[in-house]
């Protein structure tokens, strides 16, 4: 890849770390030198090849350009790699701080290694919950099968940990964390006492709080188990009831129809996603979805499950309705995963409160992922966000507050899902708008959607016109994107908005 930013020339690997998505198809920002993938958000630097935002985590190759006679030349070495060791330093004997970091998810997998990537020679501890490789958990929802080998999904090797010198507890249960006396308790018994830590535990999915909401036919997802269990029960002829229209629902749904089985989705709204985005949004995927089979019940609410005397499931409505099925899968949200928490200030929710550097209110203690409640750039809102994306890259920014960097995560939240090979991007966040501006074809599934509020973009959904999201973010990141008047008026377009960005970020200082 031979990019131009600020008028400086920079030659990197070309494919992103994460799934290979063609970098000359992303876009740039000269603030952070970085280029961002068009597909997932990844951002590397470009004068260093570091990942430094999203989920790549090997960097990029970087090359050394010259410019002649007005051509410009690029060293490239006799045998190329896509991807390369992020640069990092090794543990010191003689540094005895212990950083504690809990969790072994998105979070807490980058956050161990950026520790090393941003200059910490100190002890570090990865407790994790589960007996697995920190692993790329968003696969689950989309294919089931990759659940029966969970080391094919793994994010690092355990070799990998060992060249950072991280030791990683697996299967370790957390029982408290005094952050008064900065102590971590496990459920063995074993206390880690730290100098700094970081809680990205994550969340757990709500449970239905109806009768029968624990038979063993009714699952939630999150781990490889769950997905293997799962599979087991909803095979191909299998009746299944998705409870739960958006996100994982959806995903959980499609990926069902896939398998064989006939899929019924109940939602509390008219259509899926109606929170998120909107009701014509969620009405053009859901007649997307109708069309590969899948029915829906809703607006409706679960009163009830019981086990047929024939076998199956009756699942009973709030309206008196009755579902037969064979198995449920519930995907009606997540709670954060906190509670062992004492000594720091926590939302209503449950989460823990950060700044805007991820560190709560007690020293040396901070929270990253679906755990925290952090302070929203240029806003200052409080703000929590469950996305993969907005997980890794809080991992790394903590990371670097707790080597005594600070810098404020300021990435537009960003997310991705794929409906039956459809992809969809969302970027910003937008709980209310008055105001839905869509460019494109909603039935063909090809737009771009504006979520406005006070003649302002507060968020964007787009399917296949990849890479206007990753664009968008970027301008809203840096406050520079274009109103909904100038979008109405033709003086702003979705194709404008990468070359804005492009203008913006060739310009030399």
């Amino acid at each position: 890849l031979l990019a131009r930013v600020d008028g400086q020339l920079f030659a990197t690997g070309a494919s992103c770390s994460h799934y290979s998505a063609p970098l000359a198809q992303g876009v740039a920002a000269k603030d952070r030198m970085h280029v961002v993938c068009p597909w997932h958000d990844a951002a590397f630097d470009l004068r260093t090849g570091q990942p430094v935002r999203g989920a790549g985590l090997q960097a990029i190759p970087t090359y050394a350009v010259r410019v002649e006679g007005g051509d410009v030349y690029v060293g490239l070495p006799k045998v190329m790699e896509d991807f390369v060791a992020p640069a990092a330093v090794r543990r010191r004997a003689d540094d005895t701080r212990v950083f504690a970091v809990l969790g072994g998810g998105a979070a807490g997998c980058a956050a161990a290694e950026a520790l090393r990537q941003e200059g910490y020679t100190g002890r570090i501890v990865l407790v994790s919950e589960e007996k697995h490789l920190p692993y790329d958990r968003p696969v689950l929802s989309k294919n089931l099968a990759k659940a029966s080998d969970p080391g094919s999904l793994a994010l690092r090797e355990q070799p990998h940990f060992e060249e950072y010198d991280i030791e990683v507890r697996f299967g370790a249960v957390v029982k408290s964390l005094d952050a008064a006396q900065k102590v971590v308790r496990l459920a063995s018994g074993e206390d880690i006492h730290y100098d700094s830590a970081l809680v990205a535990t994550g969340a757990k999915p709500r449970k239905l709080p109806v009768p029968g909401g624990d038979l063993p036919s009714v699952f939630a997802l999150r781990t490889p188990e769950d997905a293997q269990r799962i599979a087991a029960t909803c095979t191909k002829g299998k009746q299944v009831l998705v409870v739960g229209s958006s996100f994982i629902g959806m995903e959980i749904a499609a990926t069902l129809a896939r398998r064989g089985c006939e899929v019924t989705v109940l939602g509390m709204e008219a259509v899926p996603f109606e929170r998120v985005l909107g009701r014509r949004v969620g009405d053009a995927i859901k007649r997307f979805f109708e069309s590969r089979g899948i029915k829906f019940v809703g607006p409706a609410i679960c009163s009830e499950i019981q086990e047929a005397a024939a076998g199956g499931l009756t699942v009973s409505l709030k309206s008196g309705q009755k579902l037969r099925c064979d198995g449920v899968v519930v995907g009606v949200g997540v709670i954060p995963n906190a509670a062992f928490v004492s000594g720091a200030e926590k939302a209503r929710d449950g989460s823990l409160v950060t700044d805007e550097c991820l560190q709560t209110s007690a020293l040396g203690l901070f929270a990253a992922g679906d755990v925290a409640t952090y302070r929203a750039p240029r806003t200052g809102t409080p703000l929590r966000v469950e996305h993969w994306d907005v997980a890794t890259s809080q991992g790394r920014v903590a990371a670097k507050a707790m080597a005594g960097k600070r810098d404020a995560f300021e990435q537009t939240p960003f997310f991705w899902t794929s409906l039956f090979g459809k992809n969809l991007r969302y970027v910003g966040h937008c709980t209310q708008w008055d105001e839905l501006l869509v460019d494109g074809d909603l039935q063909k599934l090809n737009f771009v959607a504006y979520y406005c509020h006070d003649n302002v973009v507060k968020a964007v959904a787009t399917m296949a016109r990849d890479p206007v999201a990753v664009a968008a973010g970027e301008l809203m990141r840096l406050g520079k994107m274009p109103s909904p008047d100038a979008l109405k008026s033709g003086g702003a377009s979705s194709a404008g908005l990468v070359e804005e960005l492009r203008r913006l970020s060739c310009a030399a200082a």
